[in-house]
């Protein structure tokens, strides 16, 4: 098959949220045209193991993606996002830190950032984390306002609530800079 083709079913896939038939497109294309894949390529194929929660795979995906465009925040995020549910936290607020450099607007490391001292404060009930964590999903809600109505999930209460809600409950909590809140302890 053509490479043109197969790049067709990858995105024809993708769009219908097929990322098993995708991802068989993906490799199809590595395997046939390994010379010829491009960024685009390589990220498609990480974005599908990401969506098939295979994080370890997506990983190194991205990382191939990042060769082409070192500084490409949606790959960085979707990197650290999956280095995240890796478990290897210092790698994944390495990553953020450098998404949040390049642009600031991008809201997944805030929400990272957010999970991570949710499950901190849950754990050690430190102030530190809670001011963290506040912070960061006011950035996220700053980032993104639209996300607001947005139903988290707070693991440490099994209870659901809305990241505004959250956010003006805790309105009496300083403001942090970004040094401060990005702080693994």
């Amino acid at each position: 098959m053509k490479i043109k083709d197969l790049r067709y079913l990858v995105n024809a896939h993708m769009e219908k949220e097929e990322y098993h038939d995708a991802l068989e497109s993906c490799q199809a294309l590595a395997d046939e045209y390994a010379d010829e894949m491009t960024f685009d390529d390589k990220f498609r194929k990480g974005f599908c193991h990401l969506k098939l929660d295979e994080d370890a795979e997506a990983v190194r995906c991205f990382d191939e993606a990042l060769v082409h465009e070192p500084d490409n925040v949606i790959a960085l995020a979707n990197k650290g996002g999956c280095l995240y549910n890796l478990g290897r936290t210092d790698e994944a607020f390495q990553v953020f830190n450098r998404v949040m450099k390049l642009d600031p607007g991008i809201f997944s490391p805030w929400y990272y950032i957010g999970m991570f001292n949710l499950k901190r404060y849950g754990e050690t009930g430190d102030t530190g984390s809670m001011e963290r964590l506040v912070n960061a999903y006011r950035r996220v809600f700053t980032v993104a306002p639209d996300i607001g109505s947005f139903i988290m999930h707070d693991p440490n209460k099994d209870v659901d609530y809305q990241l505004e809600t959250f956010v003006l409950v805790h309105s009496d909590i300083r403001d942090l800079s970004v040094d401060e809140m990005t702080v693994i302890d």
